[in-house]
């Protein structure tokens, strides 16, 4: 049923990778994922939350291209809109190697998706396989109606991805263009910040529209360029 399953050459920005997340090399949740896809055998299950903006479904994403190098099976499954899908969907998952779960307090008022979710836990469980679920709170917060879902999903390895400061988003900006090949300067890249929207997928957008203009105009990224082109 292919509203909520992503095909990962179309969906993925091709710049979201683990390795590319925002101080990957410190963020807890970057180095535990590494280590879980590559022997996700008799681990728990992971748990990602936080605010819209935190970067989780940047890391969802990333763990599928992760397996995907890795040789393995994945499925990332989209649940803000199970209301037009059947829980069935969820059969057989558990013959991936790998499945994702994204938005899962979508599904706090459907029974049905909560008792159908809660049997492909078990299932991956037992057969050895990797999960990872993304919400937007705390598992007690979500307000699933089923406690042993609740209860399964804090048995999850958890981790709580924080919201980026201004001066963060201004250096990922800069390392994004980095990997276009392309220098952002401070002034250029808090220019953007103040002027443009403050979500990172919007000024990543932003981001690849100034690439492009790079290119057909020979021209370095300044604030008059910028203006120019975003009037």
């Amino acid at each position: 049923m292919p509203p909520l399953q992503y095909t990962l050459a179309v969906t993925l920005p091709d710049d979201e990778t683990l390795d590319s997340f925002y101080a990957a090399e410190q963020t807890a949740a970057v180095v535990f994922l590494k280590r879980y896809l590559q022997q996700a055998t008799a681990q728990p299950p992971v748990y990602l939350f936080g605010a819209s903006g935190s970067g989780k479904s940047h890391l969802l994403y990333a763990a599928c291209v992760q397996a995907q190098e890795q040789g393995l099976t994945s499925q990332l499954l989209a649940l803000e809109d199970y209301r037009s899908l059947s829980p069935r969907l969820l059969d057989d998952l558990e013959q991936l190697d790998l499945v994702c779960l994204d938005n899962i307090q979508a599904i706090a008022g459907d029974m049905n998706w909560q008792t159908a979710i809660f049997d492909l836990y078990n299932r991956l469980v037992e057969q050895s396989k990797a999960l990872i679920i993304v919400g937007n709170v705390p598992p007690q917060q979500l307000g699933i109606n089923l406690a042993d879902l609740v209860s399964r999903l804090q048995a999850c390895t958890s981790f709580q991805l924080r919201l980026l400061t201004d001066d963060d988003k201004q250096k990922l900006l800069q390392q994004k263009a980095r990997l276009r090949g392309i220098e952002l300067p401070a002034e250029v890249s808090r220019y953007l910040l103040n002027h443009q929207s403050r979500d990172i997928r919007g000024l990543v957008s932003i981001l690849d529209k100034l690439d492009k203009a790079t290119l057909v105009h020979q021209r370095k990224l300044t604030i008059p360029f910028i203006k120019e082109i975003l009037s």
